[in-house]
């Protein structure tokens, strides 16, 4: 049986992240988190829905025509959830990869914790 956070964490990936008109990011945004949310990425912290529009909307202006794509499905374990992703030109290998753990309220995004992989030389 299919749990619907999975698909919000999927529907936050493309309608939120991979939004480029900011009104439809602004919409979706309002549908799929609380509030009140948080959104966190290594040294910063963002808070309410206008706060995460305008930064979705300057994290895609610095990746012009890279687009967002699960690398598997969301999984979902009571109310937190992982989703794995590529970031990249459309059709080519991944310029980033990372993952979102959300934790869930009420059937929307409290809180959504960004980590980006990182590639290691020697």
């Amino acid at each position: 049986m299919s749990n619907p956070l999975n698909h919000l964490m999927e529907k936050n990936l493309l309608e939120v992240f991979g939004e480029r008109d900011s009104a439809r990011r602004k919409i979706a945004i309002n549908t799929i988190y609380t509030e009140n949310c948080t959104f966190f990425e290594t040294n910063e912290k963002i808070v309410g829905r206008d706060a995460l529009n305008a930064k979705v909307g300057s994290l895609l202006k610095g990746a012009p025509g890279f687009v967002f794509r699960a690398a598997c499905p969301a999984e979902v374990n009571h109310d937190v959830g992982r989703l794995q992703w590529h970031l990249g030109p459309a059709g080519a290998s991944p310029a980033v990869t990372g993952m979102d753990i959300a934790l869930f309220e009420n059937g929307r995004i409290r809180s959504l914790y960004t980590f980006l992989d990182t590639t290691h030389t020697e």
